[in-house]
């Protein structure tokens, strides 16, 4: 799908039913979904998704959450797509 950023925050804390996990940036596009640091990930991509995936949420490496939360602001068109 297609979204918009809803805005970018740094130092936030991430809950839900069985979790609480604080973050260094969080920029949700799609309510609770959203893209954020995942610095308790030993490495990402590939198929770590069929043992180790997430709740939803775009998982990064600290230096690509950074990045990104530099580039971005609200309304940033975010692309999800699978293939």
């Amino acid at each position: 799908g297609v979204f918009g950023l809803t805005y970018k925050t740094k130092n936030a804390v991430l809950r839900g039913a069985d979790y609480e996990t604080p973050v260094n940036y969080w920029m949700p596009f799609n309510g609770n979904v959203g893209m954020h640091d995942a610095t308790w990930r030993g490495s990402f991509g590939g198929t770590i998704y069929l043992t180790s995936g997430s709740h939803g949420c775009v998982n990064l490496p600290l230096n690509m959450a950074a990045a990104i939360y530099e580039y971005v602001s609200t309304g940033f068109p975010v692309v999800c797509y699978y293939y």
